[in-house]
């Protein structure tokens, strides 16, 4: 038999401090914000994301404009003001929903990552809490805003003064936040059940896109045939109708409403996706991690 080698390969055991779960779970929220808006990554990353939040900010910035360089430019028009500006961020915030589940959940799992996060005292609860957070956040970001930008905007812009506008229309920030929760949930947590079943990140965008707008599609055809109940199955008019609810404006006649449901009954519905979205994600990753 020959005789052992010893190989020195420079092994340095851990000698800072040892944050544990609640620093892996941080880890992975900020990894997470990172990957979504691509951050410290390759150029062709940074550009759909960079692309709709430009999109989703330049009518308020455009709104504002008009206030500065038109002086007797009122009230801005009621397609611009806030509940409006949820409807017409609809297929935006689908969008980056998509991008952004494929983006934090996809990557682990196809490069084997996933791996690596099972060595660590990390369960599956905090993995996906982690990355739940980064998703939250960064829709969260994106969806409010335009709001603040167009909030802020008209309070500079109106003639009763910066501070007597906002102290004016301080009811309009826990709105188009609490607004802007419904509208996360709605489209977000879907987004999280496609991604932790698929391997490709545009496969999944791809498959989440279709059928969103196949359910919406269906539901406002066999609404409009006279079977207003269907219209329950559309998750966009939930939010809208929730969100009309919340700031107290009658944009449009939602499915929800036509069929007869409340509105707590469309809130008690976004809580129920939540909790169900949440149980199929956690379940999926209990046999990984």
């Amino acid at each position: 038999m020959p005789e052992g080698v010893v190989y020195d390969l420079g092994y340095r055991p851990h000698e800072g401090e040892r944050l544990g779960r609640a620093g892996a779970v941080r880890a992975l929220y900020r990894d997470g914000v990172r990957r979504v808006l691509g951050i410290r990554r390759k150029a062709r990353r940074k550009i759909l994301p960079g692309l709709l939040i430009g999109i989703s900010v330049i009518p308020a910035l455009f709104v504002v404009a008009l206030d500065v360089f038109i002086s007797d430019f009122g009230e801005i028009p009621s397609f611009f003001d806030h509940p409006d500006y949820f409807d017409f961020m609809g297929n935006f915030i689908l969008i980056f929903c998509a991008l952004a589940a494929g983006e934090l959940l996809i990557p682990d799992r196809r490069y084997g990552t996933i791996a690596v996060y099972a060595s660590r005292p990390l369960r599956a609860a905090d993995y996906v809490g982690g990355r739940a957070a980064a998703m939250a956040a960064v829709v969260f970001g994106f969806v409010w805003l335009p709001h603040v930008v167009l909030l802020v905007g008209k309070a500079w812009t109106s003639s009763d003064g910066f501070g007597s506008y906002l102290t004016g229309h301080l009811d309009l920030v826990w709105q188009t936040a609490a607004a802007t929760v419904v509208y996360l949930v709605i489209y977000a947590a879907p987004a999280f059940v496609v991604a932790v079943y698929s391997t490709r990140q545009a496969l999944a965008m791809f498959l989440y896109l279709v059928a969103f707008y196949t359910v919406f599609a269906t539901a406002h055809a066999v609404s409009e045939a006279g079977y207003p109940a269907a219209g329950l199955i559309s998750l966009p008019d939930h939010a809208g109708y929730v969100k009309d609810w919340i700031m107290g404006s009658d944009t449009q006649e939602w499915l929800a409403e036509a069929a007869g449901l409340p509105a707590y009954g469309s809130l008690l519905l976004l809580a129920g996706l939540t909790v169900l979205a949440a149980w199929v994600v956690l379940r999926r990753y209990r046999s990984e991690l």
